[in-house]
């Protein structure tokens, strides 16, 4: 097996050995040892914000026809197959849903239960070809075909936190390292791993920081603006970005890193103010029936959390059928709701820019001219849905 390749390590050498000197305005790429290195200083849009994601859906499958099938409950993901069909991952009641491209309801496979292709707490889904992956909470894995009949089932590693599909049969996992036990602040780094659809492993490819956890005799929890890993495939492409700075690692199937796009000195330091809302923000929950106040030592002990100085580049990550790479930016707790905003570098590696989201809808998957997710209303009624996304650089038509 190949010894992991320390890919925040890598990145940190990679720009000490960059040479230095005046940059261009905006864009400056070099090469060191093999690696391209892509740096943005301003956004190739500028002011404008050329792309825009629709503010009414082109399709809502919670009112594309009637009965169960249209009735969603914490839906964990929303997916485009090759075919043109729609496949959503229905945590409420561990079931994979299939849609035609209009919306009419096809296929359900999955449901609550530990046999085979059953599910105990469903997951994401990932598109595989013509076939479709389907993870556990546990680790465990099913195999779809185009009509969501079981292929087989398999488990990979008990661990296995994320999947996805590089090309011709082959996986790459996210692995969380063994638990350690740690007292206060911690980050527990994962390990990037290589499995065919059969579920056999091959070769440990990199490795990630993973996730800040803070834990105390009274909780455990993520911090305050806590930071985590993000990772994506396209194509043979794998994504890595360890969100302590607005900077994205590509890596090949070997595990070697081949580009680096970042974005200098992109503005992430948190005031006291900051923090301090976000402590309050934790502080601000709702409580049980009959309880009048939050205890004593949970307060002290949210408290005690650290205080950071910068907070987390972004929070997920998204490649799409162009090359282009979506950033979800972080918001903590305290920061309100509207819409969202995602940063994008171009295929050139490129900072492009960035497109609001519209409010209450989270993104799940991007296509060229679409994005699809879940917007909720305002009882709090999931629909899956797909939005129109305009790539022109012109404004949106009325309604689009």
């Amino acid at each position: 097996m190949k010894p992991p390749v320390r890919l925040p390590i890598l990145a940190a050498l990679v720009a000490a050995c960059a040479p230095s000197g005046d940059l261009p305005p905006r864009t400056a790429q070099r090469d060191s040892a093999g690696i391209a290195i892509i740096e943005s200083r301003a956004p190739a849009w500028g002011d404008s914000v050329p792309w825009r994601v629709g503010a009414e859906p082109l399709l809502d499958l919670a009112e594309s026809g009637s009965g169960d099938a249209h009735y969603f409950s914490l839906v964990r993901d929303v997916r485009r197959l090759s075919d043109g069909g729609i496949v959503v991952s229905n945590r409420g009641s561990d079931e994979i849903r299939k849609f035609s491209p209009d919306g009419g309801f096809v296929a359900a496979a999955g449901g609550s239960g530990e046999g085979p292709g059953e599910f105990t707490n469903l997951q994401d889904i990932e598109p595989a070809g013509d076939s479709l992956l389907a993870l556990d909470w546990d680790g465990r894995m099913a195999i779809f075909g185009p009509d969501l009949e079981l292929v087989h089932t398999m488990w990979p590693d008990p661990g296995v936190g994320e999947v996805r599909y590089l090309s011709d049969g082959v996986m790459v996992v996210e692995i969380p390292v063994p638990d350690y036990e740690a007292v206060g602040l911690a980050r527990y780094p994962t390990v990037l791993v290589i499995f065919d659809l059969e579920g056999t492993r091959g070769d440990t490819i990199g490795w990630t920081p993973g996730w800040e956890e803070y834990t105390n005799d009274v909780l455990s929890a993520p911090p305050l603006f806590g930071k985590s890993s993000v990772f994506d495939t396209d194509g043979d492409r794998i994504l890595v970005g360890s969100s302590d700075h607005m900077q994205i690692e590509e890596l090949n199937t070997n595990g070697d890193t081949v580009r680096i796009l970042r974005i200098p000195n992109y503005p992430l330091a948190l005031t006291a103010e900051q923090v301090r809302a976000e402590r309050d923000a934790r502080l601000d929950i709702p409580l049980p029936p009959g309880v009048a106040e939050l205890p004593p030592f949970f307060v002290a002990a949210v408290e005690d959390m650290p205080s950071p100085e910068t907070r987390p580049a972004y929070a997920g990550m998204l490649a799409d059928p162009t090359g282009a790479i979506w950033l979800r930016l972080f918001s903590g707790m305290s920061e309100g709701t509207g819409p969202e905003p995602w940063l994008v570098f171009g295929p050139d590696g490129d900072w492009l820019g960035s497109v609001e989201i519209p409010e209450n809808f989270r993104v799940m998957d991007i296509g060229v001219d679409e994005i699809l997710g879940v917007w909720t209303d305002e009882l709090d009624t999931e629909h899956p849905q797909v939005r129109h996304l305009d790539r022109r650089r012109r404004p949106a038509p009325p309604g689009i």
